[in-house]
């Protein structure tokens, strides 16, 4: 999938919709497409957090922001709202406390309505032109409960992640046959303009169909909206919790690598994998830790399965002269904490520090961890779903640092991702 950023977030939650679609890497073997995030077409005041041109239609995500996280979000779209068995509730502000509407108990009134005036002007466009919606819900939320009935249309409510996204894609009823270059083209041309630079062959390659295989429009065709209601050395050891789509990458790492091998489409690259489990009774020391090793892997090139989103991206789009992946597990305090350590090795020092500024922000993507990506794991495999996350530079060397206790202890996963910096990696 393509991804084209525009400065418009409408949501708090817009930075995990942008971190959740640029995990899915380029390419139309796993979803395909354009995403257009920050979509405000002009001469209109509409304004999406994304809109998903897909081979099999648009999605079109709008984004909720919710009062607190929550385990299980009830969210029907017609319906009251619940979190974690609690009605949602957000007082209004032209009225006293105890009054609300019906928009801030199901707040799916609102998004549908708006994503409702995008069906209709996608629909002007070309009516024969499936179209879905996302409400991506946040901050986190680890199940979203929807009726059956509300799952069989076109509407998802989701926290977005990766594989969230692609399960959400399934919900658009195929066409007959895939949306061509020129329908794609021209749904961006009104929702975006200045996203319409790719050509034919970039979107060939994202799964639309060649020119000239366009369904001729149908004159009688209402649009129909959705249902209603519708430096030489850095040192930073600033530890914050990063959500990451590391599980669902490992499946589309799989993916990608069966691509590969089978299509002979390069050479593989120099790389010394993992330790076998015979060689895993050792343990190192790092910050007052001990860490037993899972997983290594050191490769002289930049792969696209090193990393995923924008990190991915700026790897190969600039190359690197190392990367060396590696995964451990220790205990603390009686917790069991898995660690994914990365190191990326630049030509220069200009390069490391812009590389480090990347992955210090929030929604950028990571480094894939390599004992998921090589099911190394000796039993649950660690998910890395806002687990504690650091970064540090030497010279020209950036590396990054995922610490999961499973939710247990926040303190104790901070400590175990400031004591990794300091892990040895070979």
């Amino acid at each position: 999938m393509r991804v084209v950023r525009f400065p418009a977030r409408p949501t708090r939650v817009a930075d995990d919709i942008r971190a959740a679609l640029a995990s899915l890497g380029r390419g139309g073997d796993i979803i395909g497409g354009v995403a257009v995030l920050g979509v405000a077409p002009p001469d209109s005041d509409l304004r999406v957090d994304a809109a998903l041109v897909l081979p099999r239609g648009v999605l079109i995500v709008v984004g909720v922001d919710l009062p607190d996280p929550a385990v299980t979000l009830t969210a029907p779209l017609n319906g009251e709202w619940k979190a974690d068995g609690w009605p949602l509730v957000r007082h209004g502000t032209d009225g006293p406390a105890e009054e609300t509407d019906r928009d801030h108990v199901n707040p799916a009134t609102k998004a549908l309505a708006l994503a409702g005036r995008f069906a209709d002007r996608i629909h002007a466009t070309d009516p024969t032109v499936g179209v879905g919606v996302v409400i991506a819900v946040g901050p986190f939320v680890k199940n979203v409960e929807q009726p059956p009935e509300d799952l069989a249309g076109p509407v998802r409510v989701i926290y977005p992640t990766a594989s969230s996204f692609l399960e959400a894609t399934a919900a658009l009823p195929p066409p007959p046959r895939p949306l061509s270059t020129e329908q794609a083209r021209a749904v961006l041309r009104d929702l975006a303009p200045s996203a319409t630079t790719f050509d034919d062959a970039a979107l060939t390659a994202e799964g639309f169909a060649p020119p000239g295989t366009a369904e001729v429009p149908s004159t009688q065709h209402t649009p129909s909206a959705p249902p209603a209601p519708v430096a030489p050395a850095s040192d930073r050891r600033r530890v914050f919790r990063r959500r990451t789509a590391v599980a669902a990458a490992a499946l589309l790492v799989v993916a990608a690598l069966t691509a590969i091998v089978v299509g002979n489409l390069r050479e593989a690259p120099t790389s010394v994998s993992a330790e076998s489990p015979a060689a895993r009774t050792a343990t190192v020391e790092a910050g007052g830790l001990s860490f037993s090793p899972v997983a290594r892997d050191v490769a002289t090139t930049c792969e696209p399965h090193h990393a995923v989103g924008d990190v991915q991206s700026f790897l190969l789009d600039h190359g690197c002269t190392e990367v060396v992946r590696a995964s451990f597990r220790t205990v603390v305090e009686g917790r069991v904490v898995s660690v994914s350590v990365g190191a990326v090795t630049f030509p220069n020092a200009e390069l490391a520090d812009e590389f480090e500024r990347l992955v210090d922000a929030p929604g950028t993507g990571v480094l894939t961890d390599v004992a998921t990506e090589t099911n190394r794991w000796d039993d649950t495999t660690p998910s890395f779903e806002g687990a504690a996350y650091t970064t540090r530079r030497n010279g020209t060397t950036v590396r990054t640092v995922l610490a999961d206790a499973d939710g247990e202890s926040e303190n104790v996963a901070f400590r175990v991702a400031r004591a990794a910096l300091d892990l040895p990696l070979r």
